[in-house]
């Protein structure tokens, strides 16, 4: 039986590539999120533009990986505009299996997706924790709280905002790029010295055994290691 890939676009382009780059395969197509929320209940493969009408790529692809009965499904998002290392982490950070710009190599994106179908199925993500405990550090994500030693740290919202990013990313170097992408969300004029400048006093306030936790990676960014 050949395998069923689920696209959800609404321009006619990415669905005439889709059509042309995995000519063989069954093809269902659905011009926007809320048609296959309702149509797809089970596992499998989906391209998802990142442009919809009525919700964004992305948050589609985070909506599926927390649905129960597509938490294990195989998601590719593709997105409008050259490759941008800040909006490919954004699509991993939701949860995508793979990411395109569009329009990408018919050739590399015909193999990659027949390998993501050949791997079947993702093991299901295991759920975040209601609290993050590592030694003396404590930090619960909805009560927006951390502590060191049972002695509440005083955090701006931004500043808990960037702990519980480097948390959530641990091992992962991230760029400052990806931080204003994620953490700041591009909501106002902050650069690369304003990024410093919060993880800096983030440092201070976590104190001197864990401040160093956030260590700085030459050229790339940042790096949390526990």
């Amino acid at each position: 039986m050949k395998p069923v890939v689920h696209c959800v676009t609404a321009d006619a382009a990415v669905a005439a590539f889709v059509r042309a780059a995995l000519k063989g395969l069954v093809l269902k197509f659905y011009p926007s999120a809320g048609k296959l929320l309702r149509a797809w209940k089970g596992a499998g493969l989906a391209v998802i533009d990142a442009g919809l009408p009525d919700m964004g790529g992305g948050d589609l692809v985070a909506v599926l990986r927390g649905a129960p009965a597509t938490a294990a499904s195989l998601l590719v998002l593709t997105g409008a505009g050259a490759y941008s290392p800040a909006a490919a982490a954004a699509c991993f950070d939701s949860g995508a299996d793979e990411y395109f710009s569009f329009p990408p190599d018919p050739a590399l994106f015909r193999a990659r997706l027949l390998n993501l179908l050949a791997r079947g199925a993702r093991p299901a993500r295991p759920a975040k924790p209601a609290e993050y405990a590592f030694g003396r550090l404590r930090v619960s994500p909805e009560a927006r709280t951390a502590s060191v030693g049972g002695a509440a740290l005083k955090l701006t919202a931004l500043e808990f905002d960037l702990l519980l990013y480097f948390l959530r990313n641990q091992g992962r170097v991230v760029s400052r790029s990806v931080l204003l992408e994620q953490v700041w969300r591009q909501d106002s004029p902050a650069g690369a010295r304003a990024v410093d400048k919060r993880i800096e006093a983030l440092r201070r306030r976590l104190g001197r055994s864990f401040g160093a936790k956030i260590r700085t990676v030459f050229g790339l960014g940042y790096i949390f290691k526990l």
